[in-house]
């Protein structure tokens, strides 16, 4: 059977934009009064799950970490399985994770960020957005970008076999 290439390839791009998005700051807060800055933090993915863990908010800790990190690293593996044909997979799981891949990492990713805005305690934090939000951003056009690809090439192949 042949292999869809351009799903692939946006797939792959997604995935990789994902793992900078993971590695790359996604914003830096800064405590300060005019001028005078107190503290600088940069704040990745990884960091937002284990400050909501520190504050003793486990629910939140875990919901992000489950639908920002975990739910998209099963999605990628679903994708290329999809692509390449690895291992078979059930129709209905994979259906399952394409329901749910709505939900998964942007929405929980804002949400996140205007969670740890209010979190900071203070009236005097400035926010600003660095380079793995962006690569966090393009990751999900991109995964969406290959999953719709993905689809259609599936329903032509489906729509081929029944002639």
């Amino acid at each position: 059977m042949k292999k869809n290439i351009p799903a692939f390839i946006a797939v792959f791009l997604s995935a990789v934009f994902y793992g900078l998005g993971l590695y790359f700051p996604l914003f830096y807060t800064s405590k300060g009064i005019l001028s005078f800055r107190f503290s600088t933090d940069y704040i990745r993915l990884f960091d937002s799950v284990k400050i909501f863990y520190q504050h003793h908010d486990f629910l939140l800790a875990g919901i992000i970490f489950f639908f920002a990190i975990v739910l998209p690293i099963v999605k990628y593996l679903d994708l290329f399985n999809r692509i390449l044909y690895v291992v078979p997979i059930s129709e209905k799981s994979s259906h399952f994770l394409h329901k749910i891949d709505k939900w998964s990492m942007i929405d929980v990713f804002l949400v996140a960020l205007l969670l740890l805005n209010f979190k900071m305690d203070s009236s005097f934090i400035e926010m600003k957005l660095k380079a793995g939000t962006t690569y966090i951003a393009l990751s999900v056009i991109f995964r969406m970008i290959g999953s719709e690809l993905l689809s259609n090439y599936e329903k032509k192949n489906i729509n081929k076999r029944k002639e």
